[in-house]
């Protein structure tokens, strides 16, 4: 009987435990489904799109100048479309306006933001509250990315508490 070295019985148990592992996480991907083909937990990519364009002329960008010489950043830098859609998520805190940003999204899809404050100036009000909400607010709720506002105003921001920081 030939005598099994070390080395060999760890490389054994190595290739086990990957043989292992690969069959049970292929079995948890089976049970848990596919990661999601967007990024948007409620939002549709073209319904992202079109409150993203929104929101980036309600608090556009300025570019570089004396005082701010790497510009200040606007809603698409500061993701204000992620706050948006995590707050329109189930259970979350907008989650029962869902359906009206839908309805009025589809409307809007080629209007400027002044022309959709004429034509549907509630839901004009409503959206300009959660751009402003998500520009301004704490980044963990999912907007202010990067502490875009904050950096713009001059402030240093709150600390995190916990391990719900935002990527």
């Amino acid at each position: 009987m030939a005598k099994t070295t070390r080395r060999v019985f760890l490389g054994g148990g190595v290739a086990a435990g990957g043989l292992l592992s690969g069959w049970f996480g292929a079995g948890l991907i089976e049970y848990m489904g596919a990661a999601p083909d967007t990024p948007w937990k409620v939002l549709t990519a073209e319904e992202a799109a079109i409150v993203d364009r929104l929101a980036e002329e309600l608090i556009p960008a300025d570019p570089p100048s004396s005082e701010f010489p790497e510009g200040i950043p606007g809603a698409h830098e500061a993701k204000v479309v992620r706050y948006i859609d995590w707050q329109l998520a189930k259970d979350a805190p907008y989650a029962d306006q869902l359906p009206v940003y839908r309805e009025h999204l589809a409307k809007v899809a080629k209007l400027g933001a002044a022309e959709v404050e004429r034509q549907f100036p509630k839901f004009f009000a409503t959206l300009l509250t959660h751009v402003k909400q998500g520009f301004y607010g704490h980044p963990i709720h999912g907007g202010n990315f990067d502490w875009a506002s904050y950096r713009m105003i001059g402030i240093a921001g709150p600390s995190f508490v916990g391990r719900n920081r935002p990527a």
